[in-house]
């Protein structure tokens, strides 16, 4: 009997194959390209993310308007140093966010996963009694005794700005242990700030779009028609008309609802890349010629540029932001900066397209390069306004989300200032018990959320120009998170150097005690441990200079001389796309700005 049902079911899916393997085909080729190109947000919902939605996870995050700003970039810096400055930028980057990946699995992990439990828990070496608790201590000692070697990540997921806290904390021993909280606030600041940036240049590419589209449908409008007064009218204008479309979209907040705008967006940006990548090699017949004088340009332009390349290239590079929520979402996270080394190969796709973009992007446009490439495609033609259309509609569509990042963590900070309300208390979430204070609470939040999207539209008015503002946002922002913060976190991590370094992270001794202790009295009995630990170091370093180095001890030795000799090199790259960038792009700014409102001499 079993024999013949199986023959009979294997018969009635024989009839229908055909059909089915088809419709099945299109629907898990749909399902992949809308669902994996999710943003970040989006990732922290997701569970059991495979390696290779990582990598798409990864690279979808980069193609935004820093992405479509890579040939204005190009025309700061030229061919040669465009390239080059992207690779670099690109393996400074790659090798910052490889560093975060470990260091949070790390401490998720083994004896620090052990020293943050204890902490969290507020156990002491004494009971509330005075006595010494030895129930505690030997619950302590078994799980840091079972954990100590092991590579399992105990604790739960850990964002960036927690990650950073816990490097200062616990790293070095404790030594920095009091800068952790600063540590912590600076980086939400810092993320809020940067990403709050991003959703200004989505509004101004949306505003950009819409001028082009209505000066284009309004350039032989009759004297008396009304929207014949739309034509020629000042960008200025613009983000205040895009803000009718924006203000709808920023205000849901709920995930469920941004979901569909999510799957849209993508769609609209995967068909508006491809499509800019035709016109660029294929569908444009337009070459913009360059003037002699500017050829030479075209190789090399001057160095005092090159920071404006810097912030623009940082800006479609970095993928900090949403790196751990990815980590956290994947059903194997070691394998995102270990082998098969996920990370590292969508990092080279990123470094791939962004220099395709730029250099082919460029050499067709040359000097007219804009801020986002969209509006460089031709004006007298269809498929391009399509075309532009689908990209804003996809940034459009974009915004919400992204604003839901910057005013997550934003509410957070005010909550906790502003009311009173620490988390995991009562109250710390909108959705509490007292139907009341649950109401008042959502109120202000859509309250914030409302001037938030205003201030977007202010800023995008007062600053309507893309290229600068992309720049200024990946230099200022997007160096100090991406570049800055990490160099500080590696260099606290490795400040001794028998730790943290590969198989001297097992090592036996009173390191490991010390680090428990401090952990385990929250930094009560840190000054004392740190000093004896000191101590102990000096006379070791004194006892071993008239001793034979081993070869451990000189490996040890030259990785700590090429860690901080390329932890100067990155920070001196920072900082020069952080000043050099503010200063040039500011100043580009005011210029414009002296320009658009009247004939005044630019400043500077």
């Amino acid at each position: 009997n079993c024999q013949q049902k199986n023959t009979l079911v294997t018969v009635n899916l024989d009839r229908k194959s055909s059909f089915r393997s088809k419709r099945r085909l299109i629907y898990y080729v749909l399902h992949y390209i809308l669902f994996s190109f999710s943003v970040p947000v989006l990732v922290t919902r997701i569970t059991h993310t495979r390696n290779n939605e990582a990598l798409i996870h990864m690279v979808k995050a980069t193609v935004g308007g820093g992405f479509l700003a890579m040939p204005e970039a190009f025309h700061n810096a030229g061919v040669v140093t465009g390239i080059v400055g992207t690779v670099v930028i690109g393996l400074s980057v790659l090798n910052m966010m490889s560093f975060i990946v470990r260091c949070s699995q790390t401490l998720r992990s083994g004896k620090y996963a052990a020293m943050i439990i204890a902490d969290r828990n507020g156990r002491d070496s004494t009971g509330a009694n005075g006595e010494a608790d030895n129930d505690d201590d030997n619950n302590f000692e078994k799980f840091a005794q079972k954990y100590r070697n092991s590579k399992d990540l105990v604790l739960d997921p850990m964002d960036y700005p927690d990650t950073v806290a816990a490097v200062f904390k616990y790293g070095a021993r404790g030594r920095f242990a009091s800068w952790s909280s600063f540590a912590r606030n600076f980086t939400s600041a810092s993320l809020v700030t940067t990403y709050y940036g991003v959703n200004i240049i989505y509004v101004c590419i949306v505003a950009g779009t819409l001028k082009q589209l209505i000066d284009q449908y309004t350039s032989g409008a009759a004297e008396d028609a009304w929207y014949g007064l739309l034509h020629g009218l000042s960008i200025r204008w613009y983000p205040t008309l895009a803000g009718l479309l924006i203000i709808p979209v920023g205000m849901v907040r709920l995930m469920k609802y941004l979901v569909p705008f999510s799957i849209a967006a993508n769609a609209f940006m995967l068909a508006g890349i491809g499509a800019v990548f035709y016109f660029i090699f294929i569908g444009d017949d337009q070459q913009i010629p360059l003037a002699p004088e500017d050829q030479a340009k075209l190789v090399v332009w001057p160095p005092t540029r090159w920071s404006l390349f810097a912030g623009s290239a940082l800006c479609s590079l970095e993928g900090v932001g949403m790196l751990l929520h990815i980590e956290n979402a994947m059903s194997r996270p070691l394998e995102l900066a270990g082998p098969p080394f996920t990370l590292h190969q969508s990092m080279v796709v990123i470094m791939i397209l962004n220099s395709v973009l730029g250099l082919c992007g460029y050499l067709k446009y040359g000097d007219l390069c804009e801020g986002s490439i969209s509006l460089n495609l031709p004006r007298n033609n269809r498929l391009s306004e399509v075309i532009k259309t689908m990209i804003a509609l996809g940034i459009l569509l974009t915004y919400g989300l992204q604003l839901t990042v910057t005013a997550d963590l934003a509410w957070q900070g005010l909550r906790k200032k502003i009311f009173n309300v620490p988390e995991g208390e009562p109250g710390a979430t909108d959705d509490g018990d007292d139907e009341e204070w649950s109401a008042k609470m959502t109120a202000y939040y859509y309250a914030m959320r409302f001037a938030l999207i205003l201030g977007t539209i202010m800023v995008a008015t007062a600053v309507p120009d893309i290229g600068p503002l992309v720049s200024l946002v990946g230099s200022v922002g997007f160096s100090v998170l991406g570049l800055i913060v990490p160099v500080a976190m590696e260099t606290v991590w490795y400040y001794y150097p028998k730790e943290n370094g590969g198989d001297e992270d097992h090592d036996d001794g009173d390191g490991d005690h010390d680090q428990r202790g401090s952990g385990r009295s929250n930094g009560s009995r840190a000054v004392t441990a740190v000093s004896a630990t000191v101590e102990c170091a000096v006379a070791a370093a004194v006892a071993t200079t008239a001793e034979k180095r081993t070869p451990a001890d000189r490996r040890r030795s030259f990785r700590r001389i090429v860690r901080y000799t390329k932890n100067v090199v990155i920070l001196i790259l920072a900082l020069s796309a952080l000043v050099g960038g503010a200063f040039y792009n500011v100043r580009d700014i005011v210029n414009q700005a002296l320009r658009d409102s009247s004939d005044v001499k630019p400043a500077f």
